[in-house]
């Protein structure tokens, strides 16, 4: 081949890269003229490159930097205290079922929020205080029909879980599933969305591993031994036909999403599910969490 030829076909590849970048950035223009781009939360008019407006973001991550300092066993904010920890007030028998699980994660803790308490978890990040604004994007987010705020949320808690876990990285992402009638009423299941786009922003795999086993009632709705109860046996892995149709678990860290972190009822069962599969370890990560005052 010779050098001429050599240079043509070179500028030919050059020349046809720029014309494939500027067919992207037209039709990305068309787009952005017939389809503005607007915050996820309140429709305003925001740059291409952005989720939410300024006021918006602003509200939202307020306390970002307030829930990176906190307990890393529970995701509490220090120098918080909240009114009840998860078993404190429980009858004997919720009591008797805490004690009983002998897989948990039973490690020390100075946090007025766990100090004492047994977790089949071993560490929550939260992303912010389930407060204001954060409250109304959380409930937006469970319906599919929110997905764009759903994903974006997702993305940003990847973000900061690919901080908090450098050192010590998960290889499987789930969720925690929500009771078919749950599903049709929001139209799927928000949260998978959610855990999702965090595993596509940690580069790992996020199968639906879990299946609810019955009808739950709203957690929202109970007090904190009504939410240890409400939840007891509720979630399996799933299978079909009696074979598991989930990967192999055994010494996976798994890394579970959720929307929301109240008490830990939830997820300290669904880890115990986890763990009894095999699993080595389990992370909750968690878009918000409850900071009750007291």
């Amino acid at each position: 081949m010779s050098t001429l030829l050599a240079g043509t076909i070179v500028k030919l590849r050059v020349a046809s890269g720029a014309v494939r970048r500027g067919a992207r950035s037209a039709k990305n223009a068309v787009l952005d003229l017939a389809f503005p781009p607007a915050c996820r939360l309140c429709s305003q008019l925001i740059a291409s490159d952005r989720d939410f407006c300024q006021a918006c973001w602003t509200a939202l991550t307020a306390s970002e930097r307030q829930m990176r300092q906190g307990c890393e066993r529970c995701g509490h904010p220090l120098g918080c205290r909240t009114q009840d920890p998860l078993n404190q007030g429980l009858d004997h028998q919720a009591a008797v079922i805490l004690e009983s699980q002998s897989d948990a994660e039973d490690e020390p803790s100075g946090c007025p929020q766990c100090q004492g308490e047994t977790f089949h978890f071993h560490r929550v990040v939260a992303m912010w205080h389930y407060h204001g604004l954060v409250c109304d994007a959380v409930v937006a987010a469970k319906y599919v029909s929110q997905s764009p705020l759903a994903d974006a949320l997702g993305r940003r808690l990847g973000v900061v879980l690919a901080e908090q876990l450098s050192e010590d990285r998960p290889t499987l992402v789930t969720y925690v599933p929500s009771y078919f009638t749950r599903q049709w009423v929001r139209g799927g299941v928000g949260v998978r969305t959610i855990a999702n786009a965090v595993a596509s922003t940690l580069g790992i795999p996020s199968p639906s591993l879990l299946r609810t086993a019955r009808q739950i009632a709203k957690q929202a709705w109970l007090d904190d031994q009504e939410r240890l109860h409400n939840v007891l046996d509720a979630f399996q892995i799933r299978r079909r036909f009696g074979v598991l149709r989930s990967p192999d678990l055994s010494n996976q860290h798994i890394l579970l999403v959720d929307d929301v972190f109240t008490t830990g009822a939830t997820s300290n069962e669904v880890a115990k599910v986890l763990r009894q599969a095999g699993a080595r370890k389990v992370t909750i990560g968690v878009v918000a969490r409850t900071v009750r005052s007291g």
